[in-house]
């Protein structure tokens, strides 16, 4: 074991205590999810609205690899040109897709419904292909590898260039939250509230805990912290060296995007209420709160000292970051599930209408507006003045951001 890997000595429940790099649990069976999973969780706001629900892949993953050589796409999900000046590709998958994206090779990294991840080249066709087992979040991209986690519990990391396996941990739980990527650290988490860490180099256990919701859907990390959304009700902290809770907020409310932390103040939505609340990233004692018109089911996006939302009422809302003053609002006619992105003083957002809209964060003045497909309900990413939105029909768009 290298020296300068993260050493964490984590309580399992019942006070047993788990050390760096213990084997347990590296051998687990995964098991499959079973039934209907919404994208953004089974708790409704207060004026009961839902997000669009996803079936998961069926039929059971072999976790096998499947590389795909570019000139094999035809014979699954396909990339081709658009004669729109604004798109740039359009790529279809099969069901819902997480996206990221990697600026220095250009490269767009998908995780898919149908248990697929994928890797696109710039022209938007198909680098890579790897079959895991069940449902696949957005990849993470960090330190030369592609980090991917699966439904069934089984976590891995790719060679960015050719889709190799170099190492796989399964964790025997289903996963809705991860792979999140600090430090040499790989979180994932999911149901039971089990958060397990990875040592992102080998794969090998770092530690585990668990966190007192139901069920984790959502990670970030800042610092010390390791910042978690309770499906069941609350945002919660903990201390990344010993596992500890250090504070939780909403523990009545259903949040569903891990907190924004910036500079000493985390942001969270909650679905129940339909509140923005800004409280300590230290203590979690509240600092504001903000009543949007329904739920608020993803993380808020800050820039600046501007916190950027969308809500389920369909509008877009900016705050100011230090008392929760309202600046703007946009309304676009449809709820909204996923986060806003900025990048370069715009914020990116999709709405259940299929409609992405590019909105200046300074102004609240709408730069464009494209309708690439159908609901978006997840992040966009944007790498080298290029949007990339996918919707819940698979459809990936490569859209030109400066286009006008």
């Amino acid at each position: 074991m290298s020296e300068d890997r993260r050493q964490f000595v984590w309580a399992r429940p019942g006070g047993e205590r788990e050390r760096a790099d213990s084997p347990a649990g590296r051998n687990a069976v995964p098991r499959t999810p079973q039934g209907d999973q919404p994208p953004v969780g089974d708790s409704s706001d207060a004026r009961g609205d839902r997000p669009p629900r996803v079936r998961p892949a069926t039929g059971g993953a072999t976790g096998r690899e499947a590389a795909r050589p570019p000139n094999a796409a035809s014979r699954g999900p396909t990339g081709r040109r658009s004669d729109d000046p604004r798109v740039r590709f359009r790529f279809r998958a099969r069901g819902p897709v997480g996206v990221a994206s990697a600026a220095g090779d250009r490269s767009v990294y998908l995780g898919c419904a149908d248990g697929y991840a994928r890797a696109l080249a710039p022209d938007g066709s198909v680098r890579w292909t790897v079959r895991l087992g069940g449902r696949v979040s957005a990849p993470s991209v960090a330190d030369g590898l592609v980090y991917a986690a699966a439904a069934d519990g089984t976590v891995v990391a790719l060679d960015p260039a050719t889709g190799e396996r170099r190492w796989t941990f399964a964790t025997g739980r289903e996963l809705r939250a991860g792979p999140v990527v600090a430090d040499g650290t790989v979180y994932v988490a999911g149901d039971g509230g089990r958060v397990t860490a990875l040592h992102a180099e080998d794969g090998t256990r770092a530690g585990s805990f668990r966190n007192a919701a139901r069920a984790i859907c959502a990670l970030a990390v800042d610092g010390d912290r390791l910042f978690l959304a309770g499906l069941d009700g609350g945002a919660y902290a903990h201390d990344r060296t010993d596992g500890r809770e250090r504070w939780r907020v909403a523990p009545d409310a259903a949040v569903h995007g891990a907190p924004t932390v910036e500079g000493e103040t985390a942001y969270v939505g909650t679905v129940d209420g339909g509140r923005i609340r800004a409280v300590s990233a230290v203590t979690g004692r509240e600092r504001w709160r903000f009543d949007a018109g329904a739920g608020v089911w993803a993380s808020p996006a800050v820039v600046g000292d501007t916190v950027v939302a969308g809500s389920a009422d369909g509008a877009v809302y900016a705050l100011d970051a230090p008392d929760g003053a309202e600046r703007w609002r946009i309304d676009t006619g449809a709820r909204i599930w996923a986060s806003a992105v900025v990048a370069d003083g715009t914020a990116i957002v999709g709405n259940e209408a299929g409609v992405v809209y590019a909105i200046d964060v300074e102004t609240g003045a709408v730069e464009w507006r494209h309708r690439p497909g159908e609901a978006v309900v997840a992040p966009a990413a944007v790498a080298d003045a290029t949007v990339y939105v996918a919707d819940r029909g698979g459809a990936v768009s490569a859209l030109s951001k400066d286009v006008r």
